[in-house]
């Protein structure tokens, strides 16, 4: 299942993930007795886990998501939120990516032209 389409801007697959765990750790907060239950509240964590994984594709984010199925740790601490904070800000510190039109044309260039293998 996809959230955001996959050529979608940072900004917007991290404003949408950040969204989205505030929500879902505002609902494990609020609606505590309903996803305190073994069955509901694990299938509850394993969708937003899922969910999450497809917008930020980073597998230290969904490690830290799984200690949402810790029973006491999970409650207590907003797994989701600070999770994706730490997604963002390792994005953030990532240097950028060289895009295609910013690479040199070896065809063109004498360098390539004159090199015989």
């Amino acid at each position: 299942m996809q959230i955001v389409k996959t050529d979608a801007s940072f900004g917007r697959r991290a404003a949408t993930a950040l969204g989205l765990a505030i929500i879902a750790d505002s609902l494990d907060y609020f609606a505590a007795p309903l996803f305190s239950s073994p069955i509901v509240g694990d299938i509850f964590d394993s969708i937003v886990t899922s969910m999450l994984y497809s917008l930020t594709r980073s597998k230290l984010s969904t490690a830290i998501n799984m200690l949402e199925f810790i029973p006491f740790v999970g409650d207590l601490i907003p797994v989701y939120t600070l999770s994706t904070l730490l997604w963002i800000s390792k994005e953030l510190g990532k240097p950028q990516r060289p895009t295609y039109s910013s690479r040199p044309d070896y065809s063109k260039t004498m360098r390539a032209r004159n090199f015989k293998a």
